[in-house]
């Protein structure tokens, strides 16, 4: 935590010297209360018979394809597993929160009424706290300044992921509702509780493409079609396996195969375990050294440190910003998988063990006993490798019909650089980008519009495969040491990337801006692809190995 405070104050003092250009937010913006347009963005709704789109996933980034291709002229079908009945609660194996920085709203700016939801529910960054309590009982609570937006870096916000969910499937609803006043726009409908389980060609494998859904209760089977099938099904996705597996159906498309096979690296966050202790956020207090009970703010980062110290038994309990405070806020409990955390198999046990590493926090007030039974017996999330897949679209050899991959059927990563959704909303606004594009390049060539599909989909391949690519290379090594792991591993390595990351402030500053920041620190600017930003850091390595190279040369020139 010191080298952190060090690095935070260090950044603010280079930050008052510093600035970075802004430009406006590219893409549409909707002059309408609704988020559906006045007119169609493109003349597909205008070519008799709506084109179909299949959407299997409901989460944020399949809900956000959904809206887009509706508002493109496609009547859309959303299929997702999640049932109707906890769409939009809490789920505490789920207990994380997104925050929506500059690029992902982008995409909420274009629809005003899902940028307002999104502004009503989360806690604006610069309003944010931070609260530390100590390992040591006999010390004060300290509540250390945050960083502000550096560089100029615009707002972002901090929302709990089932409130993202919530405030999208709501537009949805919006969308439908508007749409009875204007026609141009396709409808969205969708279905909960069921499970993709197949996806390849029609017969023909020229026309449409099929894709097979299953009731996750009764197990019955229908099957769907679709000009464009989208795979926003997550890091598991089915619809990217059946692309891989390639089954004869697909014997037309003219595509490799292997370019759907995953490339994976470990970063240091790989494989940390994650589950979340469900505290009531309006009871939610910490004893201060001198014995009173310091009340937690919503809208702080909290920490509280372990009474362990040692390698498998070390533990901070840590809660995001959340905006009401009568929510249930979830206290992140984020180790190694040998911790002793992960033996504690029963509710009478995670008690006794918190209740002994955490005399600051009255636990016989804050959870009850079930709440211990439902933690303890969680299996938790462990965090994935840093990968993505080379490959992210496929389409019919005359280019009628298609499947595309968004979100984290592409890329996913543990969260410490913040870019899950942000990344998958961009991949949304590629497409949409990609799919206008096309459109307007054929009525410039007054051709049929019979193979645009298949040309949009390679444009967004074009662009969006690399920068997937470099996106995992930010995911690797952008601050993948912020969870204060006990091991001396992680330790070393926090103290080398910490050098690393205040060596290339300094140089910035040196250079008045030449020499570029280190990675973590340029993500947030949206006026950089994230090809822009790993390029920058990679010449910025080669400049310092460079530099070492040079210095060991004239050394052993000396010794001679």
């Amino acid at each position: 935590m010191a080298s952190m405070m060090v690095l935070y104050r260090l950044l603010a003092i280079i930050t008052i010297f510093s600035t970075q250009l802004r430009t406006a937010a590219t893409g549409l913006v909707l002059n309408t209360s609704k988020n559906a347009p006045s007119q169609p963005i493109s003349n597909i709704a205008t070519r008799g018979e709506r084109e179909k789109a299949v959407v299997v996933g409901g989460g944020p980034v399949g809900l956000a394809s959904a809206i887009m291709l509706a508002n493109h002229g496609y009547d859309v079908s959303i299929f997702e597993a999640t049932p109707t009945e906890k769409i939009n609660f809490f789920n505490p194996a789920l207990a994380y929160l997104y925050n929506i920085n500059a690029r992902g709203q982008v995409f909420t700016k274009m629809f005003p009424n899902i940028h307002a939801k999104l502004l009503e529910r989360s806690v604006p960054k610069s309003e944010t706290g931070f609260m530390l309590s100590p390992t040591d009982v006999s010390k004060d609570i300290t509540y250390p300044n945050m960083p502000g937006n550096f560089g100029g870096i615009d707002e972002s916000y901090w929302i709990p992921r089932h409130d993202m969910v919530s405030l999208l499937w709501e537009a949805v609803d919006e969308h439908n509702t508007s749409r009875k006043q204007n026609t141009a726009v396709g409808k969205i409908d969708f279905e909960h509780g069921v499970t993709c389980v197949g996806v390849s060609p029609n017969t023909n494998g020229e026309k449409s493409v099929t894709v097979i859904i299953k009731d996750i209760i009764s197990g019955d089977e229908k099957m769907v079609e679709g000009k464009l099938i989208v795979g926003a099904d997550g890091i598991k996705s089915k619809v990217r396996q059946c692309l891989k597996e390639k089954s004869s159906r697909f014997e037309t498309w003219d595509y490799k195969a292997k370019k759907f096979q995953i490339k994976k690296w470990v970063s240091p966050a790989t494989g940390l375990k994650l589950k979340a202790l469900q505290v009531p956020a309006n009871r939610y207090t910490i004893r201060d050294a001198d014995g009173s009970k310091a009340a937690t703010k919503n809208n702080n980062f909290i920490v509280v440190r372990s009474k362990g110290n040692g390698p498998f038994d070390t533990l901070s309990l840590g809660s995001l910003p959340m905006r009401t405070s009568a929510a249930i806020r979830p206290a992140n409990c984020i180790t190694r998988p040998n911790h002793v955390l992960w033996t504690l198999k029963t509710g009478a046990q995670a008690k006794s063990w918190f209740q002994d590493n955490y005399p600051r926090l009255d636990f016989d007030d804050l959870i009850s006993d079930e709440e211990w039974d439902r933690f303890a017996q969680a299996p938790g999330l462990a965090f994935p490798p840093c990968q993505y897949c080379p490959g992210l679209q496929a389409s019919s050899s005359n280019g009628e019909c298609g499947i595309v991959l968004v979100g984290d059927a592409v890329h996913s990563f543990s969260p410490d650089i913040g870019q899950g959704i942000n990344a998958g909303l961009r991949d949304v606004l590629q497409l949409k980008k990609s799919l206008e594009s096309a459109a307007k390049s054929t009525e410039n060539r007054s051709t049929k519009l019979c193979g645009i599909l298949g040309t949009a989909l390679k444009e967004y391949e074009r662009v969006q495969a690399p920068e997937a690519k470099a996106l995992i290379r930010i995911a690797r090594f952008g601050s993948p040491y912020q969870y204060n792991q006990p091991l001396r591993k992680d330790r070393i390595g926090k103290k080398l990337w910490t050098a690393n990351v205040i060596l290339r402030l300094l140089l910035n500053k040196v250079t008045l801006g030449l020499f570029p920041k280190q990675m973590f620190l340029m993500v947030n600017v949206k006026e950089m692809s994230y090809r822009q930003i790993a390029r920058k850091a990679d010449l910025g390595t080669a400049g310092l190995m460079s530099i070492f190279a040079f210095a060991v040369f004239k050394l052993l020139l000396l010794l001679k």
